[in-house]
């Protein structure tokens, strides 16, 4: 069985959206990590993959949570 544990800053991860608006992430093991940086790396050399801009930004709902109890 998998461990979950937080992903380094950096490495990149999958998210899914769901009908009703909610966005999952989704878990991977070290391996799986790895072959996604692999494909994304061959991916983006014909056509750059473009980051999006600050407004799009997911955060945790712990940390959201904090905000809101400091308000």
């Amino acid at each position: 069985m998998s461990k979950f544990e937080n992903i380094k800053a950096g490495t990149i991860a999958l998210i899914q959206q769901q009908e009703n608006g909610r966005i999952l992430q989704i878990a991977l093991t070290e391996q799986q990590s790895n072959m996604l940086q692999f494909f994304l790396a061959k991916l983006s050399e014909e056509s750059k993959l473009v980051q999006m801009p600050e407004e799009y930004d997911l955060v945790l709902k712990s940390q959201v949570c904090k905000k809101c109890a400091l308000l």
